[in-house]
């Protein structure tokens, strides 16, 4: 397996950086699209994993995550994720592997924003990982406290002091522009998410929500404190395919584990048995 780190530009002129893990003999090409501010070597070990069995991974971040970018006075806003960012590494990776069936795996926000892409031609379909809505009252009463402590609070004093969200230090996850974190806010305050009348066709384009051409896949935890089973149905009720849309349910228990919630999916105790289910599923979609 090579490993190759490449650049490519956005529409509007935005650099964004990536690696690839490529097999010896490519069967597959699959774009990974990371959860909001999780930095893209937390999924590594599960993307190797993907590579030794035959499909080239790219693993990437989107504008604003690279340690020199300066969130400053940084117009980025979360919507950007999918309308400019997602579109421009699949163009690159098309262009660069233009013989490989093509393949969507997503975390989170990842595959929540999958539908503002413009291009979907040849894509053969889409597996989406602890991808839902994220309705606070959905959510389990202490992490929703947790939630609104750093929406509410912590957000609008770190923006204050630092005209961005340095929630990094503080634990809670990578620093973020802050137009990003007040939408998302805005997003998370209703069960439809975006698809709410307040920002579908209005603040986010409708996109190809309402007719993916692909099949998708979704898994999700039982004990996921944001992709939990309402959200789950809140977001994909809003979402049609003419290839279907189906789910795999996930306990902690089926694995031996106390809990797997929101990132558990890519450790490495899930190899032989999500991560090899996910593999024969990138096998099914490759050959038909």
């Amino acid at each position: 397996m090579r490993v190759d780190n490449f650049e490519t530009t956005c529409e509007d002129g935005i650099k964004l950086k990536g690696t690839l893990l490529i097999p010896e003999n490519p069967k597959g090409l699959i774009q990974f699209n990371c959860g909001t501010a999780t930095k893209k070597e937390f999924y590594l070990s599960f993307l190797t994993y993907l590579a030794e069995n035959g499909y080239v991974c790219c693993n990437w971040n989107y504008r604003g995550s690279e340690k020199t970018d300066n969130l400053k006075k940084s117009n980025i806003r979360f919507v950007d994720y999918g309308t400019k960012d997602m579109p421009a590494i699949k163009a690159y990776l098309q262009d660069r592997f233009p013989n490989l069936p093509f393949i969507f795996i997503a975390h989170s926000a990842g595959g929540q924003q999958i539908g503002f892409i413009n291009n979907l031609d040849n894509v053969k379909g889409s597996i989406n990982i602890a991808v839902s809505s994220g309705y606070y009252p959905n959510m389990p009463f202490v992490y929703r406290m947790k939630a609104y402590f750093f929406f509410y609070l912590f957000t609008p004093i770190s923006v204050f002091m630092n005209d961005y969200v340095k929630s990094k230090p503080f634990g809670f996850m990578e620093n973020l522009p802050k137009k990003v974190v007040f939408e998302w806010r805005e997003w998370l305050e209703k069960e439809n998410y975006f698809f709410d009348k307040k920002f579908y066709g209005k603040t986010v384009p409708t996109g190809n929500f309402k007719d993916f051409k692909f099949p998708i896949h979704v898994y999700y935890s039982t004990d996921d404190t944001i992709s939990n089973a309402k959200n789950n149905e809140a977001f994909w009720n809003n979402v049609k395919s003419e290839k279907g849309v189906t789910f795999t349910e996930l306990k902690p228990i089926q694995f031996g584990l106390d809990k797997i919630d929101h990132f558990g999916y890519f450790k490495k105790n899930m190899k032989d048995n999500l991560w090899k289910d996910i593999v024969t599923r990138l096998d099914l979609l490759i050959s038909t």
